[in-house]
């Protein structure tokens, strides 16, 4: 199956479709590919349902349902199970051809070829959300943002409360968070942020995508621009979302 899959992203890479960026977002139970530039999606596969963390890695999909990790063909849907045990994972990002998931105060490096993984050093209780941002991990635990070496568990802990964060991304050299009603794009390595404006309340998902931040708000797919924050709505019927990512 990855054989196949890859075959089909080196295609679409010399056709230049796979470098537009993408995105891709678990509703109800399925698993959709979405447009960036307008929202139009496509439904790839089903029985997705209870699926609430989604991520991308070296050309994959991944995702933890219940107990079990997968990866998905990210052009067809297509699945299959890596390894178990995952039961109760509250976060899951990707870099560094890493997958890392927070489970009961501990955080794992994955490996996405075989699932297998292994504790990083440190303790990481009170963590609630996992991004990748300028080459490191970012880790937002008891609403303090640190950025941490997941080699070694070396950690700085950036400025400022982090207090009612619901969503957190990070692409590139910048990081994005939605706390309270704003949205902030936030530098990774000196923790100064840049206030991108409000409307964001209870937003949960979101990712970035050729250069835009898009969340998912009251059943609407957003688009932001990071360096003006303005905003347009893209496509409705999005209320049962429970993952979100780009590739």
């Amino acid at each position: 199956m990855r054989l196949l899959a890859l075959t089909a992203v080196i295609l679409l890479t010399m056709a230049g479709a796979a470098s537009a960026g993408w995105l891709y977002a678990v509703d109800g139970d399925y698993l959709y590919s979405v447009d960036p530039g307008d929202g139009s999606w496509i439904s790839l596969s089903s029985t997705w349902t209870g699926t609430e963390l989604l991520t991308s890695c070296d050309g994959y999909l991944y995702a933890i349902q219940g107990d079990m990790l997968y990866t998905a063909d990210p052009e067809t849907g297509e699945w299959e199970s890596l390894s178990s045990s995952w039961q109760g994972a509250i976060a899951l990002t990707a870099g560094s051809n890493y997958l890392y998931a927070c489970q009961n105060g501990i955080i794992y490096e994955a490996d996405p070829y075989d699932g297998s993984w292994e504790a990083i050093p440190g303790e990481y209780y009170g963590t609630a959300l996992l991004a990748w941002a300028g080459g490191a991990l970012m880790v937002l635990q008891n609403d303090i943002l640190y950025r941490t070496d997941p080699a070694t568990g070396d950690f700085t802990e950036l400025p400022s409360s982090y207090a009612g964060t619901t969503a957190m991304t990070g692409s590139g050299g910048d990081l994005f968070v939605v706390q309270g009603d704003g949205l902030y794009r936030v530098d990774p390595y000196t923790g100064e942020y840049a206030d991108l404006g409000g409307g964001y309340g209870g937003v949960t998902e979101m990712a970035v995508a050729n250069g835009y931040v898009y969340t998912i708000w009251e059943g609407t797919l957003w688009k932001t621009n990071p360096d003006t924050g303005d905003y347009e709505a893209l496509t409705d019927g999005w209320g049962a979302t429970t993952a979100f990512c780009s590739l």
